[in-house]
């Protein structure tokens, strides 16, 4: 008699009844081969690489900078650039000035594009209307202003009755960091399922970071960052996330009343002898920043996107990095690609709220 076999019954996993699909059978759409072109060369390139320049269709992008970086101003830049050259049916939403401030920041700027403005602070009116409308890309100016507003079975959503019946739910439904997190995953479930392109500007802290859950930063596509060098004045902006594109490389242009020039951006280069090609104290100091970080990290220590006090500063000796917020966080980014290129493995950890980066040791 023969033995009775210990293996269960295969079955399949392709079970297209439960949304699993086979690899060899799913076929992908034209359009995701037709990239969003800004027809800016460095722009287009920055986003999708040499080989296929432009933004994929579906891509969220959380946009963040400094304070006055140009964060508003590049965003109304790129909403003209993907009208004018691509044609695309675009709305800028904003929730931190009206409509006459976006007018006459777009005038000045010679901006000329017909996209949409509005200013909805209800995440799902503000999915509705792009539905209905046939939105292809959303710019959300900012990601902090938005909300979840509880449906009121008496009324519509857009009946201001409904907003009063709902005023106490509204102001007590979700934590500040808990509703920017429930409104930056539906925004990115909306551009995933509609093919959508949005761009998300967010706040950062006053140590440079993304003032928000690092949860959302991890589930949106790409992280676009704009800084103020305070050694040429001009703007970095560099994708330091990118999950259809190169990242991690910096480009440098100049802000003037007519925005930013993105023609002239120009690659940001590590200079080899900063002394000699005079960068002098500034580049030493880079350098020796960028060690102290690298030498904690290896040494098992884990260091925030934040100046810490603890550390010794490399130049006068005493305790107490001192540095501005944006200049270290950039010091830091530069050393994980460093570590990573080495072979290092690096990881982020939550303390105190805070996320920390540290090496694998």
């Amino acid at each position: 008699m023969a033995e009775k076999s210990s293996h269960k019954e295969h079955v399949a996993l392709v079970d297209h009844a439960n949304d699993v699909s086979s690899l060899k059978d799913i076929k992908v759409p034209d359009k995701f081969f037709k990239r969003m072109k800004m027809d800016v060369v460095v722009l287009d390139e920055l986003f999708g690489g040499q080989d296929w320049p432009g933004i994929l269709p579906g891509t969220s992008i959380l946009f963040t900078g400094m304070p006055g970086a140009g964060k508003s101003t590049a965003s109304l830049q790129f909403a003209d650039l993907l009208v004018q050259n691509a044609g695309r049916n675009t709305l800028y939403n904003v929730g931190e000035e009206n409509g006459f401030m976006v007018k006459m920041r777009a005038d000045r700027l010679g901006i000329t594009g017909n996209f949409g403005l509005s200013a909805m602070d209800n995440v799902d009116i503000l999915i509705k209307t792009c539905l209905e409308t046939g939105v292809e890309v959303l710019f959300q100016d900012s990601l902090q202003s938005l909300r979840i507003i509880p449906h009121c079975a008496k009324h519509e959503f857009s009946n201001e009755d409904c907003k009063a019946c709902n005023k106490e739910a509204r102001d007590n439904t979700l934590s500040r960091v808990a509703m920017m997190r429930a409104v930056g995953k539906k925004l990115h479930k909306f551009a995933k399922d509609s093919d959508v392109v949005i761009f998300i500007i967010g706040h950062i802290t006053k140590g440079g970071d993304f003032a928000g859950p690092m949860e959302l930063k991890h589930d949106l596509d790409a992280h676009a960052h704009i800084r103020l060098n305070p050694e040429t004045m001009a703007r970095e902006f560099s994708l330091t996330k990118n999950r259809f594109g190169p990242a991690g490389i910096p480009y440098e242009c100049s802000l003037t009343a007519k925005g930013l020039d993105f023609n002239a951006m120009a690659q940001v280069e590590e200079k080899k002898d900063d002394v000699k090609s005079g960068g002098g104290k500034a580049g030493e100091r880079r350098d020796a920043v960028r060690k102290l970080i690298k030498d904690a990290l290896l040494s098992g220590d884990k260091v925030s996107a934040y100046c810490v006090s603890r550390l010794k500063d490399p130049f006068s000796g005493k305790v107490g990095v001192d540095c501005s917020g944006g200049f270290w966080r950039s010091m830091l980014e530069k050393v994980q690609h460093e570590l990573k290129a080495e072979g290092h493995i690096v990881n982020e950890k939550k303390i105190d709220g805070r996320s920390h980066i540290y090496v694998e040791i």
